[in-house]
């Protein structure tokens, strides 16, 4: 949220936090669950004495975001839902476990997302090729935390992926009034595009935006495109 906290706060009030196990927030033990880190924005709001947000996510981010949709309705005034999926394909599935191996071992994750297809030899990378070498890519990697700031903080956020699938309350989604918007990056995993699509179908209230040349983090390879496309969809509904 780098590129995001300084443009969208001349609009709004803008309140970033770290998630549990991220930051200097509390790394509870596991296992956790989204319903878990949905309760957490909400316990942060009463705190904060904020009745109702517009609250956006990218990735673990954006399930999160889902899921506190569903469970706290009245507490959300819009969804931003970004560069994630309603459930995970099984090539995917076999993608976050094998993440799940990696930071047991205490290895860095793989920079590549998930396939589509059996035949593919690796998904798309995460970010366009060569960002790593950059001196931008250098400072984000000094800050690669985003899943967990230790090995067992990464595997307990990487469970709660394994664990998601919001299939069985799809009909929630149709009666949902909230106004939200599921938005992916052009050359993320065809999968992932396909089933945030069909995630978009399901709510009674929303919009699907595919940002061009761009992969699973859109927000920071293209903050511009991706700050328009979000503050232009809070815009048309009235924010």
């Amino acid at each position: 949220m780098v590129y995001q906290v300084p443009y969208f706060s001349q609009f709004y009030e803008v309140i970033v936090f770290d998630r549990r196990g991220t930051g200097r927030s509390d790394d509870p033990p596991g296992p956790w669950t989204a319903a878990d880190l949905a309760a957490d924005i909400r316990r942060l709001m009463d705190g904060l004495g904020i009745e109702r947000a517009i609250v956006a996510g990218n990735s673990l981010g954006g399930v999160v975001t889902s899921q506190f949709g569903l469970d706290y309705p009245e507490r959300a005034l819009a969804l931003v839902i970004g560069h994630t999926v309603p459930y995970l394909w099984p090539l995917a599935r076999e993608w976050v476990e094998e993440q799940i191996e990696l930071a047991l071992r205490g290895e860095p994750a793989v920079v590549f997302q998930p396939r589509s297809f059996a035949w593919e030899e690796q998904g798309p990378p995460t970010i366009r090729p060569g960002f790593a070498e950059t001196a931008e890519g250098r400072y984000w990697a000094t800050l690669d935390r985003a899943l967990g700031r230790t090995p067992e903080g990464r595997v307990k956020s990487l469970q709660v992926l394994a664990s998601w699938d919001l299939r069985p309350r799809f009909p929630e989604l149709r009666r949902l009034s909230l106004p939200t918007l599921v938005i992916v990056g052009a050359n993320e995993p065809q999968k992932t595009i396909e089933l945030a699509y069909e995630w978009h179908l399901q709510y009674g209230n929303s919009e699907f935006i595919i940002l061009p040349e761009t992969h699973h983090a859109a927000a920071i390879e293209n903050p511009v495109g991706w700050n328009r496309a979000v503050h232009g969809f809070l815009r048309r509904h009235g924010f």
